[in-house]
């Protein structure tokens, strides 16, 4: 239990940040409160409860489903994209929308298999839920992340800025991020620093988001000691989930003793740095704390409006409980869809989950409070 409660308030103070309880009350008050208070009750059982007596505090809202790259460890690059939907961009009163059926949101993520950079209604977006007192997340290729974005994103108050950064190795980024350059993008990066600095500002948190896969690999103390050197924040390292990559991808996942072998290296590395790393999907749910949650916790909204359970399934062909700009988000909440897949989520494990490093049944799983 101390090391689960340690973990969670590690990343809630990394993400929401430590005066979110202030936000809440300011902003949610009463209703906000009891919310809150029903939602750590739910995340703190050993099993969560299918029928839900909260809204969620988080959300993955895909602003946009298209990109200016095409890379073959997304499914954008691959022919696990989107099957009979339209690519587009949600606008900003759809946007609104969807926030306003949500008041218990704490934590949004601007953020689904496209750029969000792309969305030219990005900004207002950003704007509008720091004026509801929610915390914003985006994570970006880089390409596109211009001086004049970087000023617009710190004023509209982005929370945390993520940037995709698999190795400084310009052979090995240019083949997993379908030849953009690390170096462009290193520049851009450099220079988002400086005009942070420059505008004494502490949001937001500078982050990379890192895939270890063989390829990436032997590169990654490299990653570990640049990103240090950038001044980045906190580097993310998942591991590489083969379902949602190309086929051409199908050996690049680390055997289990290899990920093992890694940890090791890493654990000597993060001494050696001011850097915070954190891994996800190392055979835990994300920030490793214990079994996945986010149906409970963190669905998705996709740029059609379809509700997901999580930003992982991301293609509504998939799997969807309903469309947010059709039903009330209250009615998906707690539809019967909704309720049976979290019914069985830890007995079974659901078709739209197959592959998914996050993913443990009860049987296979560690206690997660130790």
């Amino acid at each position: 239990m101390i090391t689960y409660l340690k973990n969670l308030k590690d990343k809630i103070d990394r993400q929401v940040g430590s005066d979110f309880l202030q936000r809440v009350i300011q902003h949610q008050g009463a209703k906000g409160l009891v919310n809150l208070v029903n939602v750590s009750v739910t995340a703190l059982q050993e099993e969560q409860p299918a029928r839900l007596n909260y809204l969620p505090p988080c959300l993955f809202v895909e602003v946009t489903n298209r990109c200016n790259l095409s890379c073959p460890t997304c499914q954008l690059g691959t022919d696990q994209a989107y099957k009979g939907y339209s690519k587009g961009d949600i606008s900003f009163e759809q946007f609104k929308k969807v926030i306003d059926q949500i008041p218990s949101l704490v934590y949004v993520t601007l953020q689904g298999v496209g750029e969000p950079l792309l969305n030219k209604d990005i900004m207002k977006m950003i704007k509008y839920c720091t004026d509801k007192g929610v915390a914003t997340y985006i994570n970006t290729n880089g390409t596109i992340l211009t001086e004049t974005k970087s000023q617009e994103l710190i004023a509209a108050g982005l929370c945390n800025l993520s940037i995709s950064v698999n190795s400084f190795n310009e052979e090995v980024f240019s083949q997993t991020r379908s030849g953009a350059s690390i170096v462009k993008i290193a520049e851009n990066i450099k220079k988002f620093i400086e005009i942070k600095r420059n505008a004494n500002s502490k949001k937001p948190v500078v982050s990379f988001r890192s895939i270890l896969m063989k390829e990436t690999e032997p590169h990654m103390e490299e990653l570990i000691f640049k990103s240090n050197e950038l001044g980045i924040d906190v580097l993310y390292i998942q591991l590489f989930i083969s379902v949602i990559a190309d086929k051409s991808l199908i050996d690049s996942s680390l055997t289990t003793s290899e990920v093992e072998t890694f940890i090791e290296k890493l654990e000597r590395w993060k001494k050696q740095v001011n850097l915070e790393i954190v891994t996800e999907s190392f055979g835990k749910s994300s920030n490793n704390l214990g079994q996945c949650k986010l149906p409970w916790f963190s669905p998705n909204v996709t740029a059609e409006g379809y509700v997901t359970p999580c930003c992982t399934i991301s293609n509504p062909s998939i799997i969807n409980m309903g469309n947010i700009f059709e039903t009330p988000f209250e009615q998906i909440w707690n539809s019967d869809k909704f309720v049976t897949f979290r019914e069985s989520f830890y007995d079974k494990q659901p078709m739209a989950c197959a592959g998914c490093p996050s993913y443990k049944l009860k049987s296979d799983t560690k206690p997660v409070y130790n």
